[in-house]
């Protein structure tokens, strides 16, 4: 489940509320790690647990984050908000504790703390856009973008795990078109403009993607195109794949100005994939 269960236009009013919920949202997601990691101890898996470990140690230093920044323009930390007050259906740990721990991996563990980094970009963006000041708004928008960065940071550490665990590649291969790939993207976006709602949302990101095809259909981001196995075909999994590949090339590429333009991509592809996951459920 990486979508939102409602949309939190209404709750947050002022400053010190958006920053006690930040801090709540942090502070829940440390928690929840802690105890997975130390269930993972229990049922002695060591390595499972340091993975855990180490997600409570990302949480508490974005705990540290948000609370530097409360001293800064409220000269105090936020307020310490009852579990009630704390948005609901961000955090899921997808039932992970209550999987037999043999079929549990490093990979499936980062992907479940991308999934909520993801429902958290999301849960912003809807303050960010119904947000009752403009202090609120900006606010919103740069927790929006701290919770962005933080998934692609985990996307990058669950692809490294992905490949860890990985024995053989496929055997089928083919050269990756990024170009062709973004206006696949485009089409299906296109055709969900006209099966959806929201119909401008859709459009917007189509035409995102069609910008984005154009630009690598003029200035390829590889040269020669790379080769591998096939990307998915379905909207959702081929946004996935995408991210995934910008995030991949932004370590990779050989120039310093390949990996900051794979880095952007990287930052609009992970954004997109979040957005339409969190229109699918509407």
């Amino acid at each position: 489940m990486t979508r939102l269960t409602s949309e939190p236009t209404a709750s947050i009013r002022s400053m010190d509320e958006l920053l006690a919920v930040a801090m709540a949202m942090e502070k829940e997601s440390a928690e929840r790690y802690a105890g997975l990691a130390e269930h993972m101890r229990t049922v002695g898996q060591q390595d499972l647990a340091e993975v855990f470990d180490r997600l409570v140690r990302e949480e508490n230093g974005h705990i540290d984050l948000v609370a530097n920044w409360s001293r800064q323009i409220r000269d105090r930390v936020p307020e310490v908000l009852p579990p009630e007050a704390v948005p609901q259906g961000v955090f899921d740990d997808e039932g992970i504790h209550l999987v037999s721990p043999e079929l549990v991996d490093a990979y499936r563990s980062l992907a479940v703390a991308v999934r909520n980094e993801e429902r958290a970009f999301a849960f912003w963006s809807y303050v960010a856009a119904y947000g009752a000041t403009a202090e609120i708004r900006k606010a919103a928008e740069r927790m929006a973008s701290e919770e962005l960065e933080h998934a692609k940071t985990l996307r990058r550490e669950r692809r490294k795990a992905f490949f860890e665990s990985r024995q053989l590649r496929p055997l089928v291969q083919e050269t990756y078109d990024l170009s062709a790939l973004e206006m696949e993207v485009c089409t299906r976006l296109e055709e969900h403009t006209d099966m959806s709602g929201n119909k401008r949302e859709y459009r917007d990101l189509a035409l995102e993607a069609r910008t984005l095809s154009l630009d690598l259909a003029s200035a390829p981001l590889q040269e020669p195109a790379p080769i591998g196995p096939p990307p998915p075909r379905s909207l959702e999994a081929l946004c996935e794949w995408l991210a995934d590949y910008y995030i991949d090339a932004g370590e990779h590429l050989l120039s310093q100005a390949a990996r900051d333009r794979a880095q952007a991509l990287a930052t609009i592809a992970v954004k997109r994939l979040a957005l339409i996951r969190n229109l699918g459920r509407t």
